[in-house]
């Protein structure tokens, strides 16, 4: 009988090669569900050592209740709003997860958002397969390096986005109550300002927030009266930043010029009827921001190193309560 055991509670991954190779070495069962819900997640994950999580959630305290040696819920991702953290530190439960599998994918994501929109791309294309050869609707474009980029968040993919935005020669700023002015000063030449002077001054926003309670609805009607400069809106960080409904009005009383999404708050499943599908300012894109064949097969090793980490009895890489151990 294999020594531990390790469980998989969803997953959008072609095969477990990966996983089960580095597992083998340990004596650990692997054993793979397609829960739907919680509580059919519940009976196979009783008696896990280690918990690989995808999207399946709430994990909240009547489920860590119900574990009897589980030692870790390992995030097959950057977020961790599936997972209760306080009720799993209360019952001695790590919670990792793995925040720099697909950090390349966001920024570049985020980044061909920002020129789809300054050029109206998209727009463009809709109206030559038409046959509207007219420029009157693309009207007016602007420079990106006579642009304001104001950066929503300043961690790993907010500052390769700077990085990958610096050449273009526009003035960027940012806004992180975490992060010391000097260290973005010194390797972006970056400027920490205010949310409020942000979106004042910004022509585009980047968001590169995490989910929490102080971001919940970080962009609502309040925010987008104070955008002067009618700034295009970029979100691949999570869908509850922006509180949808105020979004819709923004793009209808022109607060703002235009939104690209790779998140809605809610969404999926999407309704192709949605408010905001009635706007040609609005590029949407189905939560591929993460997405590459070498960020999945990256994904499946740094999550699974981490949980063999933990068989070890070593401390993991990503360790989002360190109380846990400290308490210990």
């Amino acid at each position: 009988m294999p020594k531990f055991k390790v469980i998989v509670t969803d997953y959008v991954f072609a095969n477990f090669d990966t996983e089960k190779s580095l597992l083998s070495e340990f004596d650990a069962e692997l054993s793979i569900y397609q829960c739907k819900s919680v509580e059919e997640l519940t009976p196979f994950a009783v008696d896990a050592d280690v918990i690989l999580n995808t999207y399946l959630g709430y994990l909240d305290d009547k489920f860590m209740s119900s574990l009897n040696k589980c030692k870790a819920i390992i995030r097959y991702g950057i977020g961790i709003d599936t997972i209760d953290v306080d009720s799993a530190t209360k019952h001695g439960i790590m919670v990792i997860n793995v925040p720099d599998y697909c950090i390349d994918e966001v920024s570049d994501h985020a980044i061909a958002c920002l020129l789809a929109l300054v050029r109206k791309i998209t727009i463009s294309d809709r109206y030559v397969r038409k046959g509207n050869w007219d420029l009157s609707y693309l009207k007016p474009l602007h420079r990106i390096k006579d642009l304001t980029i104001g950066i929503v968040g300043m961690g790993r993919i907010g500052r390769l986005s700077a990085s990958k935005l610096k050449p273009f020669g526009a003035k960027l700023v940012f806004f992180d109550p975490y992060v010391k002015e000097n260290i973005a000063c010194e390797y972006f030449n970056m400027e920490k300002v205010s949310l409020e002077e942000l979106v004042g001054m910004s022509d585009a926003i980047l968001i590169h927030a995490p989910s929490n309670r102080e971001t919940y609805h970080l962009f609502n009607k309040e925010l987008f009266s104070q955008m002067k400069r009618k700034p295009l809106i970029i979100n691949c960080a999570r869908g509850s930043l922006i509180k949808t409904d105020d979004l819709v009005d923004a793009l209808k009383n022109n607060q703002i010029s235009g939104v690209a999404l790779d998140v809605i708050e809610d969404v999926p499943p999407f309704d192709i009827n949605h408010p905001l599908c009635q706007f040609d300012n609005v590029i949407i894109t189905p939560h591929s921001a993460w997405y590459s064949e070498e960020s999945i097969l990256n994904l499946q090793r740094l999550a699974t190193e981490e949980a063999v980490r933990v068989l070890r009895g070593e401390r993991p890489k990503s360790l989002i309560n360190p109380d846990v151990i400290k308490s210990e």
